[in-house]
């Protein structure tokens, strides 16, 4: 999910807020489970925010995600006392999968992989790089994936490009 907004994980609740751009992205986004109210930044007072973290000895943040200057802005705004780094606490996280997300990395590599073998025979000279990305998505989304991660980018060679790679030795 590509949403901006900040996440507060509190004592009294999880809550996320955003601006009305992104409200109905984040929602869908969300489940029952995740256990996270969806705010729109309007609706936040400035008491709500003073109040956020108010019996909280030490509030933690992301360092790989937050600017000094947002860093600065959270402290004044949210009222904190002792702000703390995670030491990459989410990420190590999101590293543990059960096995409903092993399954899912599972058939995602195996339409990918299915989708390849469909684009060998698919693929003919003069086609244009946007009908192959076009081709790519609606393979995926016919073969049981939800979506794209990200956007679907192809990129050909023709006689008049010539490219190099490098490696690391």
């Amino acid at each position: 999910m590509e949403a901006e907004g900040v996440l507060l994980l509190t004592r009294k609740e999880n809550v996320y807020i955003t601006d009305s751009r992104y409200i109905e992205m984040v929602n869908k986004t969300l489940t029952i489970d995740d256990e996270i109210i969806v705010t729109n930044i309007t609706d936040v007072s400035k008491d709500d925010y003073e109040n956020f973290f108010l019996f909280c000895e030490n509030v933690g943040f992301e360092e790989n995600y937050l600017t000094y200057a947002k860093y600065k802005e959270y402290m004044i705004k949210y009222k904190i006392n002792n702000f703390v780094e995670t030491e990459n606490m989410i990420e190590k996280q999101r590293m543990i999968k059960d096995e409903e997300e092993i399954q899912n990395i599972e058939m995602a590599c195996k339409i990918t992989d299915d989708c390849f073998t469909h684009l060998l025979s698919f693929i003919k000279k003069g086609m244009t790089e946007k009908e192959i990305a076009w081709e790519i998505e609606r393979y995926f989304l016919t073969h049981g994936a939800d979506g794209t991660s990200f956007e679907t980018i192809v990129a050909s060679r023709s006689k008049f490009f010539y490219a190099t790679c490098c490696s690391n030795r």
